[in-house]
């Protein structure tokens, strides 16, 4: 293969020149331009069988040292690598750092817009620091796509992010010149990629305002990775440079992420910086957001406090909000993924047991039957956090609510004060609901019941 026949070469000439101290310096002079360690080059050299592994990006810029240095053909770097290939490594490297950091990486003087929404101004030279060392990710799934290079190894493939040249040297310009714009860059701590034992991939501390981002996070770059290029090249070649940028930190999971990647691309960009003002948030929200990007209840969350008779929709987000707090009273991140992730099964379950009442002429069944009625959310997250105590497998779920007869005209509902005499749901029925669940008797369904 290519690549492989390129480090296979290129061991060959290193061990021929091992000896030649005078070339060797020439070669760790020209390497250290790329802010790779001299010590690094010496370890080749001495163990040149290291080269098999090394990254694909550092193999090109030692074989153009010393092929700079040598004119040997069998490792000319033309005719292994393409010249988007060189120009991307040449770009985008990052060798050895003078300020090096890690996650955990506490941000200060930070607003809190919801549990998982933050905005903050940062320093130019921070944004570098954290490209440097690392911890800013490009995710192609929540992001623009890849670029591949069409090498024949396709075990040596170099995946880069599909970036604007022209783009990026304009920024550097502007930023050379003191003149942009500081839009703001967007990231985000991806949910569930945490190794911190709160099961929390930023923590925010009110009382001084500052975001910790936690051990073994992935901080995606949702927005503004031709920016952060610009920023970490101006600033390389010089480091006087300074300037102050928005950055809005988010915790969103994959389908989410990709939401708000679509909105951003497709909106005007003027208002995207404005986060709406609310108070204590709930983990509840966070929940519900959850199961409405990742349960077979997307598309069916209405954003509105009402739902039409006519309308597709199975339930608003603030009855499924409201239920869950109030039902599953939720405090603390860890509790709320968790709980997420059972909801999530728990309504797959019900929505797979029930195509044609959630998924088929919803409107429809609805003029006859409450099941997929707004209303009745409020019992399926009682029921759920029921069989969650009790210990009833969801796989119980399809017959517990077979038993259950929906239909207008059963006189239960009027009993319990959940449907008025024009078989209409009542105001405030919220809470007949709630006992109605409530009093279902499911000792049978309980394991070794």
């Amino acid at each position: 293969m290519k690549k492989n026949e390129l480090r296979g070469n290129l061991i060959e000439v290193v061990t021929g020149i091992k000896e030649d101290k005078k070339l060797i310096n020439k070669i760790k002079k020209g390497m250290k331009e790329y802010r790779i360690l001299p010590g690094q080059v010496q370890s080749y050299f001495n163990n040149p069988d290291l080269l098999w592994k090394v990254d694909i990006e550092t193999v090109y810029l030692f074989i153009e040292q010393i092929y700079s240095t040598t004119e040997n053909p069998k490792i000319k770097p033309s005719n292994y690598f393409t010249p988007r290939e060189i120009k991307e490594i040449k770009t985008n490297f990052v060798g050895y750092l003078t300020n090096n950091i890690e996650f955990p990486f506490t941000f200060k003087n930070v607003l809190k817009g919801t549990e998982d929404d933050f905005i903050l101004y940062t320093k130019a030279s921070e944004i570098k620091n954290l490209f440097e060392n690392g911890l800013l990710q490009y995710n192609s799934e929540t992001q623009r796509e890849m670029r591949q290079s069409k090498a024949k190894d396709s075990d040596e493939i170099i995946e880069t992010p599909k970036i604007i040249e022209k783009s990026i040297i304009e920024m550097e310009e502007l930023l050379n010149k003191g003149e942009m714009i500081s839009t703001i860059i967007t990231l985000n701590a991806r949910l569930g990629s945490t190794d911190d034992d709160s099961g929390e991939e930023l923590i925010y501390a009110e009382d001084s305002m500052t975001l910790t981002v936690t051990r073994g996070t992935l901080l995606d770059v949702l927005d503004g990775f031709h920016r952060i290029n610009a920023i970490v090249r101006a600033l390389r070649k010089d480091p006087a440079l300074e300037g102050m940028f928005k950055l809005n930190i988010l915790n969103l999971g994959k389908s989410m992420a990709q939401q708000y990647f679509k909105q951003l691309n497709t909106t005007n960009p003027v208002g995207k910086g404005q986060l709406k003002k609310l108070g204590e948030s709930r983990q509840a929200d966070f929940i519900a957001k959850q199961i409405q990007y990742n349960s077979e209840l997307r598309n069916k969350v209405a954003a509105s406090d009402m739902i039409a008779p006519n309308s597709n929709f199975l339930v608003t987000f603030k009855t499924l909000s409201d239920a869950i707090d109030e039902v599953f009273k939720v405090e603390d991140k860890l509790a709320a993924i968790n709980t997420s992730k059972y909801l999530i099964k728990f309504f797959n379950e019900l929505i797979f047991a029930f195509p044609n009442e959630f998924l088929g002429e919803i409107a429809l069944v609805r003029k006859n039957s409450l099941i997929n009625t707004n209303a009745m959310f409020y019992g399926y997250i009682t029921l759920a956090k029921r069989m969650n105590d009790e210990i009833i497998y969801l796989n119980q779920l399809p017959e517990i609510i077979g038993c259950i007869d929906f239909s207008r005209q059963n006189k239960v509902w009027k009993e319990y004060d959940i449907l008025n005499q024009s078989q209409k749901i009542t105001k405030n029925t919220k809470k007949q609901i709630y006992k109605f669940f409530n009093d279902i008797d499911l000792s049978k369904y309980q394991e070794g019941g």
